[in-house]
């Protein structure tokens, strides 16, 4: 088996919701089944990875509103290079308000407009008077996933291919059940988790992307505790959201 490379970028900004818990997760699971696992940490400033060779899972997680125009301005100059992963099925997963990076624009209260990187066509707009949390359940193909969102902002517009249709909790805003945008393994979702170990099924079709030669066995825990979290956002009397 191949050594995988996994690329998590901006660690030192994106792990607001301990979503660092999807890396060390896919590391595990990956040497479990017996894969040599490089990850390279890009911090801002540095060059990613994935602009000089190939990455087999390039991750990126939430942060701070202000810390997101940071990642734009280093993200737009391999804007080409993702666009390039996207249309060679490369696993990139962007949870949280990373989705809002690929965005075609960010809206302030400022008035400030901020370009995003174009991949679909929303529109971000931030609000600071409330801040909208939900525990969410959507169903993606055969999968329901969980998670959870807290959010300064909601999109508006058409991602074109959504990644969920949204059973608990709300799409990209308050108005649309249509959440996230998947094309092939490129997956943006403001789902927060830690999205993958919380979903093991979900989980192991991403691994058998990133190791289509690897056997990724489900271990009982976590699939009961996927059971229970299930479970509990199915029943129509749960206090799903707030804010």
């Amino acid at each position: 088996m191949k050594k995988i490379v996994i690329e998590a970028l901006y660690g030192e900004y994106s792990n607001l919701y301990g979503d660092r818990g999807n890396l060390l997760y896919v590391q595990e699971k990956l040497r479990r089944a017996g894969a040599e696992v490089e990850l390279v940490q890009t911090h801002l400033f540095d060059r990613p990875a994935f602009a000089d060779r190939p990455v087999d899972f390039l991750y990126i997680g939430p942060c701070t509103e202000s810390q997101q125009e940071q990642e734009l301005a280093h993200l737009r100059p391999y804007a080409d290079a993702l666009r390039q992963r996207m249309e060679r099925d490369a696993v990139t997963l962007a949870t949280g308000n990373a989705f809002e990076l690929f965005g075609k624009a960010i809206l302030c209260e400022d008035g400030r407009e901020i370009d995003g990187l174009g991949f679909y066509s929303t529109t971000a707009k931030r609000f600071s008077d409330l801040r909208y949390n939900a525990l969410c359940l959507g169903v993606s193909g055969e999968d329901k996933l969980v998670g959870f969102k807290n959010q300064l902002s909601h999109s508006f517009g058409e991602t074109g291919s959504p990644f969920l249709t949204m059973e608990t909790g709300t799409g990209l805003n308050p108005e649309t059940k249509a959440e996230g945008f998947r094309r092939g393994n490129f997956i943006a979702t403001y789902l927060l988790g830690p999205l993958l170990p919380l979903n093991p099924q979900f989980a192991r079709s991403v691994l058998r992307q990133i190791a289509p030669e690897a056997e990724f066995a489900p271990l009982p825990y976590e699939e009961e505790a996927y059971r229970m979290r299930l479970e509990e956002l199915s029943r129509p009397d749960a206090n799903k959201n707030s804010h």
